[in-house]
């Protein structure tokens, strides 16, 4: 048995086992050509047979890496094979000069969850994805986009905001969790995506107008965050106008899995739900002996 990187012909025999990882399917086929053209795609390899495949990503800051598609045939489950694909991912991660590395598993996924924790890795945060059924009416909203001169008191509002700290200081991006620091805060509001309520502020939404992989005309809301039912009232329905204002073909929700979101947004979005446990693995550094 080996690990190397995929090549084109391996795709087929690879997706005939990656069909029923979730209760609806997989996205592996979505994003197969997308991670090929990438690099880092790797596949484990049984002779001639493919019985495994896994996906890492060099996060921007270059600081991180994102593990993902970390499947294994059915035949050859509860072998290992998962934990060595995590292990061959992070001493490359590491070779790369990147500090620690990060990875969802579905809260249902007890074997993922035990494989990660047996990794070195442990649960940083916990996130909900929320999917809008229907077409939504149309409601007033208090809340605006933020402009570039709330720059300073929106990031004040996050650094003591308790729903950023349990969102591991996280936002959303293809399935990616990136770093909300400041200069992607900043960035964002150049790019009128944040979404602000209260003065002083206190609610802010963050938003992906293009979607992710195949699915380019869909809204995401790709971080929340509200002191209160008020304003998250008023960051909801200022994004669902966006929604119907721009004629997308879905509304999407990813947030930290707080009730005091949750309990809010499941009477807004109930078509689909899932819950994720974002896992975290820092790297020690390395040891060099004195003389």
């Amino acid at each position: 048995m080996r690990i190397r990187p995929a090549v084109k012909s391996d795709r087929e025999e690879i997706l005939s086992f990656c069909v029923n990882t979730f209760g609806w399917g997989d996205y592996i086929d979505r994003v197969w050509n997308y991670w090929y053209k990438s690099g880092q795609l790797l596949v484990v390899e049984d002779g001639s047979r493919k019985i495994g495949m896994s996906h890492l990503a060099i996060c921007p800051d270059g600081k991180s890496v994102w593990l993902e598609g970390v499947r294994v045939h059915p035949n050859y489950r509860r072998s290992g094979i998962a934990t060595q694909l995590i292990t061959k991912m992070t001493k490359y991660a590491r070779q790369k000069g990147t500090r620690q590395a990060f990875a969802i598993v579905d809260v249902t996924n007890v074997a993922s969850q035990r494989m990660m924790e047996k990794s070195g890795f442990a649960v940083v945060s916990r996130w909900a994805y929320y999917s809008a059924g229907g077409r939504p009416s149309r409601i007033k909203s208090g809340a605006r986009l933020a402009t570039i001169d709330e720059l300073d008191v929106t990031w004040k509002y996050l650094q003591h905001s308790k729903i950023y700290s349990l969102s591991a200081r996280r936002y959303v991006k293809s399935w990616h969790w990136y770093s909300l620091n400041k200069k992607a805060l900043r960035d964002f509001i150049r790019e009128r995506r944040v979404i602000v309520t209260g003065g002083p502020v206190n609610g802010v939404a963050i938003i992906n107008r293009h979607g992710y992989w195949d699915r380019t005309n869909i809204l995401q809301i790709v971080y929340l965050d509200a002191a209160s039912a008020g304003p998250l009232r008023h960051l909801v329905s200022f994004v669902t106008n966006v929604y119907l204002d721009g004629r997308f073909e879905g509304l999407q929700l990813v947030c930290h899995d707080s009730k005091r979101l949750t309990s809010f947004i499941e009477k807004f979005m109930i078509k689909e739900e899932e819950q994720f446990l974002l896992y975290n693995k820092v790297f020690t550094a390395k040891h060099t002996p004195t003389q």
